[in-house]
């Protein structure tokens, strides 16, 4: 399992505080769920990346490092999603959160698109209805899942933990 988080400029500060929050929470209850889990800062790129076999001190390590900075590109995160999850038995998932449109969305749906056509299930939360809407197109079709939106900085922390839930769905 992946959790992919938007690290773009548009992030800084509380909001940014928030999903350190709402990331350390997603992990440990993760890792409770029996998954192996790993981390994707994103912006413009990868900016981090942390194996899933990685130990959960060394996640919450990098995540609680992260620095806001550049645009809202989601696809280089979504191809090492890709190349990174075809390699493990069991469950897959990439968990995403962005605050933001994205800047690449064609090529983000296709890759979504790729992802979950080879069993990768892909859980979404975004911050407002824009970028909510935007990341709702590449969750894998037939999953349920209506805690898509938060509604405000307030509740980013809360819904990036949320993903978790989604994960207990099929054990790891």
């Amino acid at each position: 399992m992946l959790l992919c988080i938007d690290v773009s400029g548009s992030m800084s500060g509380g909001l940014l505080s928030q999903a350190i929050a709402g990331g350390e929470q997603f992990l440990a209850e993760a890792e409770g769920a029996h998954y192996e889990s790993g981390l994707v800062l994103w912006s413009d790129g990868v900016q981090e990346y942390v194996p899933p076999e990685a130990q959960l001190d060394e996640v919450i390590s990098v995540l609680q490092k992260a620095k806001a900075a550049g645009g809202t590109v989601l696809s280089h995160a979504l191809q090492l999603g890709i190349d990174v999850l075809t390699e493990y038995p069991g469950d897959r998932v990439l968990c995403i959160f962005s605050d933001g449109a994205l800047a690449d969305h064609e090529k983000a749906s296709a890759l979504a698109q790729k992802a979950c056509s080879m069993g990768i299930r892909i859980i979404v939360r975004g911050l407002g209805r824009k970028a909510a809407s935007a990341l709702a197109d590449l969750a894998c079709p037939g999953v349920r899942d209506d805690d898509q939106q938060i509604d405000d900085a307030a509740g980013v922390a809360s819904g990036i933990a949320s993903m978790a839930t989604g994960l207990s769905v099929r054990g790891g």
